[in-house]
């Protein structure tokens, strides 16, 4: 008795995999982006995806895609083909948070996702308007008790990471500031920069443009120790309050069920990338430093934060409008 078509087919399909992962990839790759143009991850990323790109031999187009605290831009990633052909260039923010934050939403970080690796670990900047006579942490947070909830904390969104990292850093000194949610790390540090918001805490490379035209002044880093780029800069626990940190990250991954010789593939080309002298060049001027990551390193990452922050997002009782 002869095989079934589809049983035949079905042993085929580990070979037509292979030779798919050979070839690929034999035409531009789709780099969705979820977040604004001019974002940190937006500018850091394409950084990264150019000279991938040269690697691979194929353009990687990258298209932007906000809304719902790119939860949008995610989707889309999770519905496309497993082919390596619609990757998804995303923040913690979005992938680990927004699932806590906003109803129904139709992925799972978790399980419908081949992660590939980072292409960032963000120190967040604490950055105030230059209209605001605070030059110190410790000064911005007395002029925050001197004015309780007067002053207007800028974010990213609902859920993003600066909007997070207010919270707890707000959370953490005792003060309390008014939240504006703006569409992307680049209309809130324009925001800083014109002087509608007084104080931001989000990535460093998103304020530097308003803060090297003396329109903004960033006091204080939020890693655990200060950054490579920025020594003068204090970290927040030095500054008044201890034992606080807080770090973001960037970067690249595939649909569920993608072949693992093309998410290795990728994951080469990406480090490749990452660790050209030329690229750390290009951080540096954003005020960032690339990172790099095995995808086994990123899916750990991935699981980990999207268990710490649902318990965080929970406590701050944060919940998209």
């Amino acid at each position: 008795m002869r095989n079934p078509w589809w049983v035949l087919l079905a042993g085929c399909a580990p070979a037509i995999a292979a030779h798919a992962a050979e070839t690929y990839p034999a035409r531009p790759i789709r780099m969705v982006i979820a977040n604004g143009p001019g974002s940190a991850g937006d500018i850091l990323g394409r950084i990264a995806f150019m000279r991938a790109a040269e690697s691979l031999g194929q353009q990687i187009v990258v298209d932007n895609r906000v809304g719902a605290g790119g939860t949008i831009g995610v989707e889309i990633v999770a519905r496309a083909a497993p082919d390596g052909y619609t990757l998804l260039g995303t923040s913690f923010a979005t992938l680990s948070v927004a699932p806590h934050t906003y109803k129904n939403v139709p992925y799972h970080p978790v399980n419908d996702f081949a992660p590939v690796s980072l292409f960032a670990i963000t120190q967040a900047g604490l950055c105030v308007t230059a209209s605001l006579p605070v030059k110190s942490t410790r000064e911005l947070i007395d002029t925050a008790r001197a004015r309780p909830g007067k002053l207007l904390m800028a974010s990213a969104g609902i859920g993003s990471t600066s909007h997070l990292a207010g919270l707890m850093f707000a959370t953490a000194a005792g003060i309390e500031s008014t939240h504006v949610p703006y569409k992307g790390g680049g209309p809130s540090a324009t925001a800083i920069g014109a002087g509608e918001a007084h104080w931001s805490l989000g990535p460093l490379a998103a304020y530097l443009a308003p803060w090297k035209a003396g329109r903004a002044r960033c006091i204080a880093v939020s890693g655990e120790k200060r950054s490579a780029i920025f020594p003068e800069l204090p970290t927040i626990a030095e500054s008044g309050v201890p034992g606080f940190r807080f770090l973001g990250w960037n970067g690249v991954l595939a649909p569920r069920a993608t072949p693992r010789a093309v998410v290795d593939r990728v994951n080469a080309a990406l480090v490749q990338a990452l660790k050209m002298p030329e690229t750390r060049q290009l951080y540096a001027a954003q005020g960032e430093e690339p990172a790099w990551t095995t995808p086994e390193e990123y899916a750990r990452i991935v699981r980990e934060d999207y268990e710490r922050y649902g318990k965080v997002v929970k406590l701050a009782g944060v919940k998209a409008d």
